[in-house]
């Protein structure tokens, strides 16, 4: 493709050769996650309480900044494993990408956020390093509280053993898009936009938990259907039909063949078909 030249009669390397790259101011990128999992019925996420400025010792994601030789999946991994010292086989996915002129005092600053979700066996792994001062899982909900013809607004908590993180949030349809407000119900807070990312991923997970099988990136490998249920209950913020949930779950899962003891009783333990779901979409 060298020999293709402009309308300035330039190859792609007599372009390069004077190309001032210095001509674009540059914008940085961030990569941070929102970690999840479930444990004793419980949404769990995990923030880090951040060690300097800005924000400092306000909870945030864990992440940081992209460096010039990696792309966003390295970064998101990297940061994770360097301030929260989780390095195991993660399961994530791209969510959201948050580009507000002014969303961080230091300079301009755009972030991806990732949904990171892990099974109940790591909770305990995670540590602080790095930026993070310490680590903290914080029960997580989402409940609605009203809605209209183009707005709903709702309230997002936050709480470990000590302390507690609300807002009110109000999303408004704007046109082609949705604003969002928001007011803070508490002293403590979340740094900077990070409410924003958690509220989303919240909405995410509620609606496509099920449907896309991340609920079962929520579990061991090898789980009851009484674990499942309660996984998904915590995601949900509400309690099920157990037989309508049983009957609708065996479309996602085959059968491990192995067995386990819960609460005195020999239960069957079951695995997660990750083809499931393009079957259906296939054949629906």
């Amino acid at each position: 493709m060298d020999d293709i030249k402009n309308e300035k009669g330039e190859t792609l390397t007599e372009f390069l050769a004077h190309y001032d790259s210095s001509k674009y101011e540059k914008a940085s990128q961030t990569a941070d996650c929102l970690v999840f999992s479930v444990q004793n019925g419980k949404l769990k996420l995990l923030l880090i309480q951040r060690r300097d400025h800005p924000f400092i010792h306000e909870w945030a994601m864990p992440g940081g900044f992209m460096n010039i030789d990696e792309d966003l999946d390295q970064a998101a991994l990297r940061e994770l494993k360097e301030e929260t010292s989780l390095s195991q086989s993660i399961y994530f996915e791209q969510l959201y990408t948050f580009s507000k002129v002014d969303r961080d005092p230091r300079t301009r600053v755009i972030t991806t956020v990732y949904l990171t979700m892990v099974p109940a066996s790591a909770i305990a792994l995670a540590k602080a390093n790095d930026d993070a001062l310490t680590v903290s899982w914080f029960d997580v909900y989402k409940e609605k509280i009203c809605f209209g013809d183009n707005y709903r607004l709702t309230k997002l908590v936050l709480a470990n053993n000590d302390l507690k993180i609300a807002y009110e949030i109000k999303d408004i349809i704007q046109e082609n898009y949705i604003q969002t407000q928001s007011q803070l119900l508490t002293q403590a807070k979340l740094a900077g936009d990070h409410y924003k990312a958690i509220s989303m991923a919240m909405d995410y997970l509620q609606q496509r938990v099920m449907s896309d099988g991340l609920l079962f990136h929520l579990l061991a490998d090898k789980f009851s259907l009484r674990d499942a249920q309660l996984a998904y209950e915590a995601v949900i913020n509400r309690h099920i039909d157990t037989p309508n949930f049983r009957r609708d779950i065996r479309k996602y899962i085959i059968d491990s063949q192995s067995f386990d003891r819960q609460n005195g009783r020999i239960v069957k333990l079951y695995k997660y078909n990750p083809l499931s779901r393009w079957w259906r979409k296939e054949f629906k």
